[in-house]
């Protein structure tokens, strides 16, 4: 529990443990304990590999346009800590061609998504993911949350 008195900040452990501190200790220390457990923060976005993919094959707006929305979407779900940027990027550009319906279909595009040199199946298990968040979006109904909540919580009572 953290308490401030007579202008100093106190983190109090127990009613008889009290310790001092101030705010850029507490971030000092967060730091050193985001290191010590390897817990690197770095996260890169697949949108410089999108903007670098397009200058090589010059996908019309559109198309470019529901690609970086589709990399926006990438974002509500854990697959920018599980997936590396450029296979979020190539799954965006893959789902944007299927969109642009068929467009896929031309020999050019199949080569192109072929010489790669990307691991295929990371690829279409972002691309089912995707499917599977706009499936989710799709067939999420607010008037269903109160009896889904209740559900829950009569499972949860159940199994205790």
């Amino acid at each position: 529990m953290l308490t401030e008195t007579n202008a100093f900040n106190y983190i109090e452990v127990s009613a008889d443990i009290k310790f001092q501190y101030e705010i850029p200790d507490i971030a000092e220390c967060e730091s050193y304990l985001l290191e010590e457990m390897k817990f690197y923060l770095v996260v890169y976005h697949p949108y410089q590999v999108l903007i670098d993919l397009n200058e090589h094959i010059k996908l019309p707006k559109p198309s470019l346009q529901a690609a970086w929305s589709i990399i926006n979407d990438s974002y509500c779900t854990d697959m920018i800590l599980v997936y590396p940027p450029h296979v979020i990027a190539v799954a965006s550009l893959f789902l944007s061609r299927v969109i642009d319906q068929g467009i896929l279909g031309d020999l050019d595009a199949q080569q192109w998504f072929a010489d790669l040199n990307v691991d295929i199946t990371d690829i279409l298990q972002v691309v089912n993911d995707m499917i599977e968040l706009y499936h989710k979006w799709n067939s999420y109904s607010e008037d269903k949350m109160p009896e889904l909540v209740q559900k829950y919580i009569a499972d949860l009572a159940a199994t205790a």
